[in-house]
């Protein structure tokens, strides 16, 4: 990876690109490129005219609230193994100069607002999310009760695994090896996918992005965790009900290779992919 990452510097630097990088890089890369900017995180991605992650679809996870507050468009080259959001794999690397000559489309993909709500009606932890909010039983050996409710009307209260509230973009990840549909990521929607409940009746169901979606984990021999796009986590207690909506800001995807999604679907996830 750290040879990955010297050669595309390389390339972006002979491209007469400026480089602005957070600062935890500094050491690694300050001596070799003293023409890199260091600073932090925000200043570097509101500081540019587009974010370059390098790595997997998690990097561009970690990035995506941050980029979308900045509205700044993010261009992913995939490092990792599925990278179903990047654009680029490092054989692709010369076609980062499109951007300069304009030749690329921006692709929006809606994201989440998640909030956590104490029985006394206060925000105890919130997160902006691309991908999915999960509910997961936190003891893997025993089942935990999950209530769902759209727009204050409740829809279904089962016992399994957990359930999953997740974007379109979301939809490819976790919520569809659960059983979810895979939704456009154009539509404006939101699917709520159950995990191996307990029950022939509750499946998946798919709303309308104008509506909130409410998860309760009532009291029970099992706590349940919270989970924004797997890495903004939060231990859910029996007082405290979950509100997923829309999320006012969207993230922005260069694409440049004109590719679909159905195809980008069949070379990512088909079982027949070369």
């Amino acid at each position: 990876m750290f040879k990955s990452l010297f050669e595309i510097l390389d390339y972006l630097l002979a491209e007469n690109f400026s480089i602005f990088m957070e600062d935890s890089y500094r050491e690694m890369f300050a001596e070799e490129y003293p023409i890199i900017n260091f600073m932090s995180a925000e200043q570097a991605i509101c500081s540019s005219d587009f974010t370059l992650v390098i790595g997997g679809d998690g990097t561009i996870l970690h990035v995506a609230s941050l980029a979308a507050s900045c509205n700044k468009p993010v261009l992913g080259i995939n490092l990792g193994t599925m990278g179903f959001l990047s654009e680029l794999e490092m054989r692709d690397l010369e076609m980062v100069r499109y951007i300069k000559e304009g030749k690329y489309t921006i692709d929006k993909r809606m994201m989440i607002d998640v909030r956590v709500i104490s029985s006394d009606d206060e925000t105890v932890f919130a997160a902006t999310g691309l991908n999915d909010a999960t509910f997961m039983k936190f003891d893997m050996s025993k089942i935990v009760k999950v209530g769902v409710s759209v727009n204050g009307r409740k829809v279904m209260t089962f016992s399994g695994d957990g359930v999953i509230v997740c974007t379109p973009t979301g939809s490819t990840a976790y919520s569809l090896s659960a059983g979810g549909p895979i939704l456009e990521p154009t539509s404006a929607c939101m699917a709520v996918t159950p995990v191996c409940p307990h029950s022939l009746g509750i499946k998946s169901f798919v709303v309308s992005d104008d509506r909130v979606i409410e998860v309760v984990v009532p009291p029970q021999y099992n706590t349940a965790r919270l989970s924004i796009d797997g890495y903004q986590n939060h231990n859910l207690s029996p007082d405290e009900r979950v509100e997923v909506r829309r999320s006012d800001n969207d993230l922005s995807l260069i694409r440049l290779k004109g590719i679909g999604f159905y195809e980008r679907i069949h070379q990512k996830l088909s079982s027949e992919r070369l």
